[in-house]
């Protein structure tokens, strides 16, 4: 995911990516429930919440399909 990508907002983001959201979550994050989800972007809740792009990357593309009971979808 480059950086036309963190321009994106949460909600979009949320629909190409579902596993984005499981690893929120394990970070108290409920971007899936929160209505700025519709206005803020991957970049506002990176600084928001001061989480890594690059580890965060790496996990929701480590999790498989199975795991996430989702998409196969890459960062």
């Amino acid at each position: 995911m480059g950086t036309v990508q963190k321009k994106k907002s949460m909600a979009q983001l949320m629909r190409e990516y579902p596993e984005l959201g499981p690893a929120l979550e394990k970070r108290g994050i409920e971007c899936a429930s929160c209505l700025a989800a519709q206005v803020d972007t991957l970049g506002d809740v990176l600084r928001m919440y001061e989480l890594d792009f690059e580890l965060l990357k790496q996990e929701v593309n480590g999790l498989t399909h199975e795991e996430a009971g989702l998409s196969s979808n890459s960062l």
